[in-house]
């Protein structure tokens, strides 16, 4: 086997591990990351008994517009988070690790936004908490229920500035009881002119690549594959820490830009490779448009990039991702149908 050849085949193996790592159950992932929403959730008020005052060092957030509520404290600071059943729920420690109380109904029916199985065999008020360690940064995020509006779809008659959500969370710090007034409004969709006009821009393009060469039809693969990543790792670094950002973020178009990539350096005019690595290329970035859809109408969205350079730059790649996948799919096709003795030779 050549230098060469062999670089080819690591160059494969690696792409092939990334693509089991990426298929890894969600379960061995961060769960349930900041999404698109249509509703914004603010601090109202922060207040305590007597007005006593909190540290100035303590910050209270709501990350994700309206997803987790978010504790930060200095080291030297204690903070204790009751559950939604006044049961030991979560701790920060003097030392600035942070708990979970395993035992806590809260624990479990909080791993999703929009609430999720409790675990009834583990769930026991009356017994000691069992304390997991699941931070150490003197800060906890979790996904507080009383924050957001526990449904896909909207109340019926809400108009976008309506307040759907109004509620208090206490928890202490320092000893202090401490109550969180917040509220969640309705916030009004986007036009979906971008999207639009993105999809004509990108037909157009790849109809224009396909006339010319299978080459020129890789490059733009290429190209579309690292928007992806900017789009993508832009939603990653944008997730505030212990907020659970998912991989798939930026994975996939990761992997989509190695295979193509590497299509371009090793045998490039090998046909059945070049438009084998395509197909694979174009499903990533498809799979990718289709995990992250709500993107294209959704009010706000979990990127620090300008709303419209998301929307427009995920239809482009969704267009271009599923022509050129086609393509390849019929290409392939043709060159099996070309290999295939007639029925005179057979």
């Amino acid at each position: 086997m050549t230098f060469n050849k062999l670089r080819q085949h690591r160059v494969w193996w690696a792409v092939i591990a990334g693509a089991i790592l990426t298929a890894t159950p969600a379960g061995f992932a961060h769960a349930d990351a900041p999404g698109p929403t249509d509703y914004s959730s603010v601090i109202v008020e922060v207040t305590t008994p007597e007005s006593l005052p909190l540290a100035a060092d303590v910050a209270i957030t709501i990350e994700g517009h309206d997803s987790f509520l978010s504790v930060t404290v200095a080291r030297g600071t204690t903070v204790k988070v009751p559950g939604y059943e006044g049961e030991e729920y979560l701790k920060i420690e003097s030392d600035c690790t942070a708990y979970e109380n395993q035992r806590s109904m809260s624990t479990w029916y909080n791993k999703e936004r929009y609430g999720s199985n409790v675990r009834a065999d583990v769930v026991d008020h009356d017994a000691a908490p069992e304390w997991l360690q699941i931070a150490s940064n003197c800060t906890l995020a979790w996904h507080d229920h009383r924050i957001h509006y526990m449904s896909p779809k909207p109340p019926v008659n809400a108009k976008p500035g309506d307040v759907i959500v109004a509620d208090s969370i206490p928890f202490t710090v320092d000893g202090i009881p401490v109550a969180v007034r917040i509220e969640s409004s309705l916030v009004e969709r986007p036009s979906l002119l971008a999207p639009i006009v993105a999809a004509a821009g990108a037909l157009l393009l790849v109809v224009g690549v396909i006339s010319r060469t299978s080459a020129a039809l890789q490059r733009l693969m290429v190209a579309v594959s690292l928007l992806g990543l900017v789009i993508g790792g832009a939603q990653y670094l944008w997730a505030a820490p212990g907020t659970g950002p998912q991989l798939t973020s930026f994975a996939l178009p990761l992997l989509a830009t190695v295979l193509s990539g590497s299509a371009l350096v090793f045998n490039p005019q090998s046909s059945i490779q070049r438009n084998g690595v395509q197909l694979m290329s174009g499903i990533f970035l498809a799979l990718w448009v289709l995990i992250r859809k709500a993107v294209l109408d959704a009010a706000l969205l979990p990127t620090s990039l300008p709303y419209w350079v998301d929307r427009a730059g995920t239809t482009v790649i969704g267009i271009s991702a599923c022509t050129a996948a086609g393509y390849a799919l019929v290409e392939l096709w043709q060159i099996a149908n070309a290999n295939r003795p007639s029925p005179r030779q057979a």
